[in-house]
């Protein structure tokens, strides 16, 4: 039986004695008229009059707190507690004089000069005129369900800091594999453009050896050839270089270095772009390897797989210091949904990769695409958790 239901028990109990007493016209007090069923109550019960004095108490009360029944009774019931929670008591006791019950709880010492925790419910006790004549309470002893609580908690705020060690230890995991995983596609773009290229070349070198004095017209014609594939060897080695190079935004602006690769990829790609800037204050050293490093991979994608021939990139700061990126493209689109899903599923790092960079960032990150109608990525970063650049 809860609090609420012993108390609604109780004073049905009042108010049937009460009832009885008009027709046996007894003036017996209600602790005399309930005394046994109170001796065998499961919690403290508690009698006090108008003026806060005790003048019953049970057998469990007594237990509870370590004073002896003729030590609790006409004694003011404030004098066994101290602090707030006499002003407690007091406000309560307002309540009772007003005719209303109300459930609190208060803190106070045992004769032994232990703590314990009182969870108490309150019900007036009126008289045929409805004027008040006292105050009858049962108290509960949840010291040892405080106590729990309170180790509940400690160990809930240990095991979040915990959770937030962990999750920075596999947010570094993570950018340890990102990395990895561009890595390995820098590692295969080597393997398929300039590690083939150069072996080619070699065994050109060696023919062109053999044909040098039998047929040097030949051997002419395939060192023209061998003199166009080494061409395009440096060429591939400049752009591996190129994406393996993050800026060095110290020496120039992040704008600057932005256009400079906007340009590098238009020469390349042979997508048009177009870069609107409108940043009120000088971005965080780390937002800016941050959103280059989203930019870039936004602008691989795009490369890869769009078929675009356009592509818009917005930067803007706002009123709340937050950076707002949009990248843009006019691309065939794609199903965003089922692409991100693909993408977490097969632990490809486009997408993917990108929203990670944002949340590491503590910002945000969306998509907006759909078949046929290009391509939108969306990322919102907080400026205030960083320091100046």
């Amino acid at each position: 039986m809860n609090i609420g239901s012993k108390a609604e028990t109780i004073t049905a109990l009042v108010k049937k004695g009460e009832a009885m007493e008009e027709k046996v016209n007894q003036r017996e007090s209600v602790g005399d008229k309930y005394r046994n069923f109170f001796e065998n109550f499961g919690e403290g019960v508690c009698i006090v009059d108008k003026k806060l004095a005790v003048r019953y108490v049970n057998d469990k009360l007594c237990q509870t707190s370590g004073y002896s029944r003729d030590e609790f009774l006409g004694k003011d019931i404030r004098s066994f507690f101290d602090g707030m929670s006499i002003e407690i008591i007091e406000n309560e006791f307002r309540k009772r004089v007003k005719g209303k019950s109300s459930h609190y709880v208060l803190t106070a010492k045992t004769k032994e000069g232990k703590e314990v925790f009182f969870s108490v419910c309150s019900v007036p006790l009126l008289d045929k005129n409805n004027k008040l004549e006292g105050v009858m309470s049962i108290i509960c002893d949840y010291t040892e369900k405080k106590k729990a609580d309170e180790k509940l908690k400690e160990h809930t705020l240990e095991l979040e800091n915990k959770i937030r060690e962990r999750t920075g230890q596999l947010v570094n995991l993570y950018k340890g594999v990102a990395d990895a995983e561009e890595t390995s596609r820098l590692a295969q773009e080597i393997h398929d453009s300039l590690a083939q290229t150069l072996s080619s070349s070699l065994l050109n070198i060696e023919l062109c050896e053999k044909l040098v004095l039998d047929n040097p017209g030949k051997a002419k014609k395939e060192l023209s050839k061998l003199k166009k594939t080494l061409a395009k060897s440096i060429k591939a080695t400049r752009n591996v270089i190129f994406e393996l190079r993050l800026p060095r935004f110290h020496r120039t602006s992040f704008i600057a270095v932005l256009k400079q690769y906007l340009e590098e990829f238009r020469r390349k790609s042979g997508i048009a772009y177009s870069l609107n800037s409108k940043l009120e204050e000088s971005l965080p050293a780390k937002i800016q390897v941050g959103a280059y490093r989203i930019i870039r991979e936004a602008m691989n994608n795009i490369k890869r797989h769009s078929r675009a021939k356009n592509v818009n990139v917005r930067l803007r700061t706002d009123k709340n210091r937050s950076l707002h990126l949009v990248i843009k493209d006019d691309g065939r689109g794609f199903d965003a949904g089922r692409v991100l899903i693909y993408n977490k599923t097969n632990n490809n790092f486009g997408l993917i990769g990108m929203e990670d960079e944002a949340k590491l960032l503590g910002g945000s990150f969306a998509v907006e695409s759909a078949k046929g109608k290009g391509t939108k990525i969306k990322v919102k970063v907080p400026l205030g958790r960083y320091g100046q650049s």
